[in-house]
């Protein structure tokens, strides 16, 4: 049985109307409809997902890592690599 896009679009805001009107117990009720709903358009075959369009202004920034090798020698008498030793 195949159901339009639109006739679940409706559907949604029918519930989202309801959730906005709802007790507090029934609001969840009508939010995991809504939630049922989307993964139903998102999974449908016939569902094209629209393009992602990746921003121009935005690029990644280099991770770097810092490593210290060499041991902090402290003359407060601190014994230990841990920050819990005192």
């Amino acid at each position: 049985m195949n159901v339009s896009h639109e006739k679940v679009l409706l559907k949604m805001e029918q519930e989202m109307n309801a959730a906005r009107n709802a007790a507090s117990s029934d609001f969840e009720r009508h939010v995991y409809a809504i939630k049922s709903m989307c993964e139903l358009l998102i999974g449908s075959e016939d569902y094209v997902s629209p393009p992602v369009q990746e921003l121009s202004g935005m690029t990644q920034m280099p991770q770097s890592s810092i490593r210290q090798t060499e041991r902090i020698v402290a003359d407060d008498g601190s014994n230990g690599d841990s920050i819990f030793d005192f």
